[in-house]
């Protein structure tokens, strides 16, 4: 859910909670904890008349994992309900409208030029070798195929027949004799069948890990019991770690290769 998608901050509020899990059941509570205001407050502002302060909407914005953009988008929503005067909302709506626009061409663009078309998605899902390829081909010491193929233990040449897929796909692009990452983006949605294959050959290289004796690598299994609030707290904390994790990780320097699995489901 796009937070462009509204002109009012309560709508977006009250449907991104009823998005989750239980229709949202208790993120009230949960949000008055993050913001330290009573869970009353957040009832008479999500349900009511009352107004957040734009403090209350900077810390909101950080709850929601809402990018540096989209918060002052949102920001702007809460300035425009707050406004004392038609002039002023008249002011704030135009602002809005032209970052809604802005965003949506971006969006367009992007989505236009960086994505792989399904023929595309289905060879670069085939096997876990493509995007084991791209990422280490990102990395100083592994920008031919001589050596990446030392380090994955493969033929040469298949390594380089991945190493051509990638670059005519925009995956990866050489610059001064160097590979780095494209802006190709591989994401794919969890309704999509090929993120199941692309779940099970990561799974599958996890296991194969697991009998060796890294102390770099960690494996964890613990089936709990545990109450349903906690459950979805938990579930809802592995969600901000993964927004943490690539927010620290695209900007980084390539040095090194891992992979992070994460399961955590009912059974």
């Amino acid at each position: 859910m796009s937070v462009y998608q509204f002109e009012d901050y309560k709508e977006y509020f009250n449907n991104w909670v009823e998005s989750l899990p239980k229709q949202g059941h208790g993120e009230y509570r949960r949000v008055s904890m993050a913001l330290n205001v009573s869970t009353t407050m957040v009832s008479q502002v999500f349900k009511g008349d009352k107004e957040l302060s734009l403090e209350l909407a900077c810390d909101l914005c950080e709850y929601l994992n809402l990018n540096e953009d989209e918060t002052d988008y949102f920001l702007l929503l809460v300035e425009h309900r707050r406004a004392g005067s038609m002039k002023l909302q008249k002011r704030l709506q135009k602002q809005i409208k032209e970052r809604k626009d802005k965003a949506q061409k971006l969006e367009n663009r992007l989505k236009k030029e960086t994505e792989l078309s399904d023929q595309q998605k289905a060879i670069f899902y085939s096997s876990w070798i493509y995007s084991g390829v791209r990422i280490l081909a990102s990395c100083d010491d592994f920008n031919d195929a001589v050596t990446i193929s030392q380090r994955l233990n493969l033929p040469r040449n298949q390594v380089q027949k991945i190493l051509d897929f990638l670059l005519t796909n925009g995956l990866l692009v050489q610059k001064k004799g160097e590979l780095q990452l494209g802006a190709t983006k591989t994401f794919i949605g969890s309704s999509d069948l090929l993120t199941v294959k692309h779940h099970q050959n990561w799974r599958l290289q996890g296991f194969n890990r697991m009998v060796q004796d890294d102390s770099k690598n960690l494996f964890y299994s613990g089936p709990m019991s545990l109450s349903h609030d906690v459950a979805e707290l938990i579930r809802q904390e592995l969600s901000n770690l993964l927004d943490k994790v690539y927010k620290v990780v695209p900007p980084s320097k390539s040095e090194t290769t891992r992979c992070l699995n994460i399961d955590w489901f009912d059974f």
